[in-house]
């Protein structure tokens, strides 16, 4: 009897769990779908939306309360150090050794890197113990502190191990950190973070795979931003479609050449391919869809194209990095590589989409909007747009407000939220100097911007 139920309680669970990841790897339904689309807009030249999915000053507050004691703060070890510390620590008879993060560039990505104030290790762990964790000397649950590190705090990964359980899990993580002028290393519970790491690999890939779609003709880019060439059909009162793709700034791709047809949304700034006209419409395909649909010609210039490729920024939305890169004869130059922080879903924020996008403009700043208002709250530096509102840009800067007016109180370098979990709307969050250094770098000409998972 008790076999029995047993077994029925298996059988449930297994269908449960299988039951989540198929709708997880399905579209949305429509009632799962954020219900409109609720931020402020502006037709004014370089003002947008609200670009902060979170509050900024949270994202300030928990930065200043990562500072309190800074002369005890602690970071990850330079990619140098990571390595070095790699070949001299060994193993321990305590712990079995299940895998060492030794992560070199692949072929084809030649290492050189023009930005180097975050100097990070290509494998690093993310702590997301609400209250900090203790580094531990050794991988069990009474050993000697080594040191306290605090919630979001980054530091190099060096192994990943098997020793005592703790809270029903036996893996633990070597890391390695810097704390003032000295390295150190110790050991955090899986329960206390996330591993997360440059995935160079996935970025490889992605370019390359723009690099084939252009040597077979130029793209063209889907053009709406502020729905300057017509608002898109709705789909009810959903704000994005079932595949996450937002109402706003985009275009409708419809399967026949007929508006009464079904159809989807294309993002501006995402790249396409023209195939033939037919009617009012381009027959077009869409790579980041891997279909053919047709578009209503009001929606993508002719005259403006991606024909060469030379620069191309990969985020990574899934491990919340991001990486530059430079096409040469034998493969690709790494230019920079940092942390950054994508949009999320939220009543008022959206996330950064997944796709491969020209890199259409830069500004030095733009404006943002108050969520439900058409005041302007702040600016962002340094930024480069890539589709509609969504920038690759510097931590943004609330205004102050002084004798009544609006003040600027100067750009701000850090968050310590970069790099942790999404909290922005759209855009792609970077420490001010690299936003800087990519502004400067980026040719928009033969530019792109591709976001993976």
């Amino acid at each position: 009897m008790y076999r029995k139920i047993s077994l029925i309680l298996i059988i449930i669970i297994i269908a449960a769990a299988t039951s989540c990841v198929y709708r997880r790897s399905t579209p949305r339904q429509q009632s799962d779908l954020p219900k409109e689309d609720k931020l402020a807009k502006s037709d004014r030249e370089a003002v947008e939306e609200n670009i902060n999915g979170i509050s900024i000053e949270d994202d300030l507050s928990i930065t200043q309360g990562s500072k309190r004691n800074e002369k005890d703060r602690i970071s990850g070890l330079t990619k140098q150090q990571s390595i070095q510390m790699l070949k001299s620590i060994g193993s321990k008879k305590m712990n079995t050794v299940l895998h060492e993060y030794d992560t070199t560039l692949p072929q084809g990505i030649n290492d050189t890197v023009k930005y180097n104030q975050y100097n990070f290790s290509y494998d690093y762990f993310l702590v997301t113990a609400e209250n900090g964790a203790d580094v531990r000397e050794n991988p069990v649950p009474d050993a000697t502190v080594v040191a306290r590190v605090e919630n979001l705090d980054k530091m190099s990964l060096l192994q990943r191990v098997e020793s005592d359980e703790m809270q029903g899990s036996n893996i633990w993580y070597r890391v390695g950190f810097q704390n003032g002028d000295r390295t150190y290393e110790g050991y955090l519970h899986s329960t206390e973070g996330t591993p997360r790491a440059f995935r160079f690999n996935r970025m490889q890939d992605a370019v390359n795979r723009l690099k084939q779609q252009l040597e077979e003709g130029a793209l063209h880019f889907v053009s709406n931003y502020k729905n300057q060439n017509g608002a898109p059909p709705s789909m009810g009162d959903v704000a994005v479609d079932q595949h996450g793709y937002r109402v706003y700034h985009s275009a409708p791709a419809y399967e026949q050449a007929d508006t009464g047809s079904n159809f989807r949304y294309v993002p501006d700034g995402m790249l396409v391919r023209i195939l033939g006209e037919t009617g009012e419409f381009y027959h077009i395909n869409v790579p980041t869809f891997n279909r053919d649909y047709y578009i209503p010609q009001k929606y993508i210039d002719r005259e403006l194209t991606l024909g060469r490729l030379s620069h191309v920024v990969v985020v990574d939305r899934d491990q919340q990095n991001q990486a530059a890169f430079e096409l040469v004869e034998n493969g690709l130059n790494l230019i920079s590589y940092t942390l950054s922080t994508t949009g999320f879903k939220g009543d008022f924020s959206f996330e950064t989409t997944l796709g491969s996008y020209k890199a259409i403009e830069k500004r030095e700043r733009f404006e943002y909007l108050k969520k439900e208002t058409p005041d302007v709250a702040g600016y962002a530096p340094f930024a480069v747009r890539f589709t509609g509102g969504a920038y690759i840009h510097g931590v943004p800067v609330a205004y102050e407000e002084r004798d009544g007016e609006k003040a600027d109180p100067g750009t701000i370098e850090y968050l310590h939220t970069i790099g942790t979990f999404p909290r922005s709307s759209m855009c792609v969050r970077n420490y001010t100097s690299h936003a800087e250094f990519l502004y400067n770098w980026m040719a928009i000409q033969n530019g792109a911007v591709i976001v993976i998972e």
